[in-house]
């Protein structure tokens, strides 16, 4: 990434109150960031976690020294997600966790989608939005990068 891609990606991340991560994603971030140093990893490492497991029994979850993780299992997810956003304050991040995503998005619990798309082609990868997946979208805007990465920005439609 290029250094305004990095600058609006630590704009975002400064900005949340809360990242969500799926089960998976959380092993491998919570094994590099907690030790981590630099602004990325502050950013990283201050906001509270809600993680999301299919299985497995919530609780909290360790995050090296930061202790801000909880686990939320099974069906729970929504619910957990509705009294996150009925709360207040509290920008929420979704990172990084494709099934999650998938989840949230047909449960309408995504307001903006951010888009990543890089220049590079892969033969084989993750569907972001597998089995028939339909979501109306509004354009918010699209940015582009030297590098030749864009994010586009999307607002669910109801």
């Amino acid at each position: 990434m290029d250094e305004a891609a990095m600058a609006d990606g630590a704009a975002l991340l400064g900005s949340i109150d809360t990242i969500l991560l799926g089960r998976v994603s959380y092993d491998g971030f919570s094994q590099y960031w907690p030790p981590a140093t630099g602004e990325w990893a502050d950013l990283m490492n201050r906001p509270p976690k809600v993680v999301f497991s299919r299985s497995g029994e919530a609780g909290p979850l360790p995050w090296g020294e930061f202790g801000n993780a909880r686990l939320v299992a099974g069906p729970l997810a929504a619910e957990a997600v509705k009294e996150l956003k009925a709360g207040e304050g509290g920008d929420m991040v979704l990172l990084a966790s494709a099934g999650l995503t998938q989840s949230f998005s047909d449960l309408g619990l995504i307001d903006e989608y951010q888009i990543h798309v890089l220049p590079v082609l892969l033969g084989a990868g993750k569907l972001l939005f597998a089995g028939g997946h339909r979501r109306q979208l509004g354009f918010v805007s699209a940015k582009s990068y030297p590098k030749g990465w864009v994010r586009l920005t999307y607002r669910r439609v109801d």
